[in-house]
């Protein structure tokens, strides 16, 4: 008999409790009855992800094809309840009150293995800290459009992505959480279910309502798709987005692992652009199923490989580093390790490093986080309305996902290789990382430029003075020379060359000014000399 061994232990781990809480994963050897699909992948993928596998050149491979449903209805007949099916691990995970038909499972030829994934230790509500709350406030309205959410949108320059209208528009991006509780009803999201923007939510534990267990997932939604004028706004307001519970906030198991890869292909099979992932996993309630750092090399963890195969399809997977930064761990924690995805650390409001935040290297030795955004002291939104501050790189990771929708709007053309690598270029420390900060604090105009080809540079012979810039709308700007302008243009990001107000030129030519009440975001300007020509990006707030 195949796997008696595996058997044994199993029914050794099991011992005399009931198995009816215990979860088991059946591997299947192959997808033989599906392989007749192949030729017509519009019958189990949608519209968007074959469009998205097109433009990043990304062909249907033996992981899209669904799961052999003939194994499946042999696995119904021995009274097993089937609570998921995963047709990138080629797996179905069930419970079963009788275990001695275990043996006859194992036996089926299809079935190439039986693990326990979910064990019937006592449940118990986490401890992990994967968002700290610190001071709350209620209702506190400013008299400038962001509110107190005006430094977590421009310490990554989204706010001046806002102003050149990338809010996210079509991009559809899947939260996974724990829950969703009150978003459906709050104000900060009523544009989101006005609009159609929410379109589809899934509990993939218990087939409940992701509205419900935590308000985890909603503060973290709220940095990327809130709109509530004067208190709080999100990173991408006008992006789309899908709801999704696969965590489960009362206890600690690597099943959980398994319904984060379900959510992905669900994702996957939707055509999402984005997925944000403000979970991680080293320690469970069972110790015999924790993670240890050597796992931690990308490619050993369900979750990331998971996290590996969705970025295969060409989606882009942003991920917290995790909150272990002070605690004996310290390191990333799964699926932030996985190569092909954007690791999230956090920093503090003075743009320094957050002691909480997760830290590299992976195990392999890869520079791990790849970016950080700000961690602590974000404005959240509760589940009940009310605003509060709150801390983990669960906040940061959701700004960049968001940052990453506007960068996708703005150049829609590229794949997420490339937007990718430009939020990593980009990055405040690209050009000396770390394994406490990565590339560093993101810049989303720096990626955009990159993406655009737009060479944006400064004067390295100070022949050019521009100030001030950051400039504010009322303010004049002025340029000084050494040499006579003989050239001055200016051009948006998008290459369209535009009128400046008051613009004024001094009869010897080493003087310029003018007025940026007419303009709002970024602008290159492009000065030439006698002796040079540059480039200057403008910042106006």
């Amino acid at each position: 008999m195949k796997n008696t061994i595996l058997f044994i232990l199993l029914f050794i781990l099991t011992g005399s409790v009931s198995a009816q809480q215990q979860i088991y994963k059946a591997q299947f050897s192959d997808k033989n009855a599906s392989l007749k699909l192949w030729d017509s992948p519009q019958d189990f993928l949608s519209e968007e992800s074959l469009s998205r596998r097109t433009k990043n050149n990304i062909p249907i491979d033996f992981n899209d094809l669904p799961v052999a449903p003939d194994y499946i209805k042999v696995l119904n007949q021995f009274d097993v309840d089937i609570v998921l099916i995963s047709k990138w691990f080629n797996s179905a995970f069930f419970t079963i009150e009788n275990l001695d038909i275990l043996d006859e499972i194992i036996d089926l030829p299809f079935v190439s293995s039986i693990d326990i994934v979910k064990t019937n230790a006592q449940e118990r509500r986490k401890t992990s800290k994967f968002g700290i709350v610190e001071n709350s406030i209620i209702g506190i309205a400013k008299d400038y459009e962001y509110g107190n959410s005006w430094l977590q949108n421009a310490m990554i320059n989204a706010d001046s992505l806002h102003d050149l209208g990338y809010t996210g528009e079509g991009i559809k991006i899947a939260v996974l959480d724990g829950g969703f509780m009150g978003a459906d009803t709050i104000n900060v999201f009523s544009h989101l279910y006005e609009q159609n923007r929410v379109l589809g939510t899934k509990d993939f534990i218990d087939g409940g309502s992701v509205y419900a267990h935590s308000g985890h997932g909603t503060a973290v939604l709220s940095q990327m798709g809130a709109l509530d004028q004067g208190n709080l706004i999100g990173t991408a307001p006008d992006a789309e987005y899908y709801l999704l519970r696969t965590e489960d906030v009362y206890a600690e198991y690597l099943m959980e692992e398994y319904y984060w890869a379900a959510a992905a292909e669900y994702a996957d099979s939707a055509g999402v652009h984005i997925i944000n992932s403000s979970l991680g996993y080293s320690l469970f309630d069972d110790p015999a199923q924790n993670h240890s750092y050597e796992d931690m090399d990308g490619q050993t963890t369900p979750i990331t490989i998971a996290a590996s195969l969705a970025a295969s399809k060409g989606i882009l997977v942003v991920t917290s580093a995790g909150n272990e930064g002070d605690d004996d761990w310290h390191y990333i924690t799964a699926p932030a390790d996985a190569v092909d995805v954007i690791t999230v650390g956090a920093v503090k409001t003075d743009s320094s490093y957050a002691s909480f935040s997760s830290v590299g290297p992976t195990f392999d030795g890869r520079i791990k986080p790849d970016i950080v955004a700000l961690g602590q002291g974000n404005l959240v939104s509760t589940p009940t309305g009310g605003m509060t501050f709150g801390s983990g790189t669960s906040f940061a990771s959701p700004l960049i996902a968001g940052l990453s929708a506007c960068i996708m709007q703005a150049d829609p053309g590229k794949n997420t290789i490339e937007i990718r690598s430009a939020l990593k270029q980009s990055g405040r420390s690209s050009g000396n990382p770390s394994y406490m900060l990565g590339y560093g604090i993101a810049d989303g105009v720096g990626a955009v430029s990159i993406l655009l080809d737009i060479d944006i540079f400064n004067s390295t012979d100070h022949n050019l003075r521009v100030y001030p810039n950051p400039a504010f709308p009322g303010n004049t700007i002025s340029i000084i020379a050494d040499d006579a302008i003989t050239n001055f243009k200016a051009y948006n990001l998008s290459g369209s060359e535009i009128t400046l107000s008051d613009l004024y030129i001094s009869s010897d030519g080493k003087e310029a000014s003018f007025s940026a009440n007419s303009q709002r975001g970024i602008i290159v300007l492009i000065i030439g000399t006698n002796s040079s020509l540059s480039a200057y990006k403008v910042i106006i707030n």
